[in-house]
């Protein structure tokens, strides 16, 4: 059901006008063949890499524990998934978002729809969903019904 929803939504933003007019651009383009070409392995180093740089948060360091060397593997490895991306899987439309000066705004746009991509990838893994589903149990289901009930 979570899956039907989020692919009726995605149909509707993607039918908008405005995203119709920037699927057309050099930008679309390149954030089209980005999310297009990025597999599953491509997501997971994603997810590896942003894991690794997060854990050095304030908030989140005391949670994790990811060495240099791991973090530098993780830097490593989304290093070849974007010299990748610009020079074989999407070069002539990397080419083209960048001579138009769009290449920044259609990376941004493509690797924030792949990490989306990639963190549900994450939240399907049967440990992970159990895990987070652990929040339900101490939400007051019955406060906040009583507060949105008419």
């Amino acid at each position: 059901m979570k899956r039907l929803t989020a692919l009726a939504l995605a149909g509707l933003a993607w039918s908008a006008p405005g995203a119709c007019a920037w699927a057309q651009t050099p930008a679309g383009e390149l954030e089209a063949c980005v999310v297009a070409a990025a597999s599953d392995d491509d997501k997971r180093v994603l997810a590896q890499w942003m894991f690794s740089a997060l854990a050095l948060h304030p908030d989140l360091a005391g949670m994790s524990s990811v060495s240099d060397a791991q973090r530098d593997e993780a830097n490593r490895s989304m290093a070849g998934v974007l010299e990748r991306f610009l020079t074989v899987d999407c070069a002539d439309q990397a080419a083209l978002a960048f001579r138009a000066g769009s290449a920044e705004m259609a990376f941004h746009r493509a690797f924030l729809r792949v990490g989306q991509l990639a963190g549900e990838s994450l939240f399907n893994d049967p440990g992970v969903a159990a895990a987070s589903a652990g929040v339900v149990e101490h939400v007051d289901i019955q406060r906040i019904a009583g507060r949105l009930a008419p």
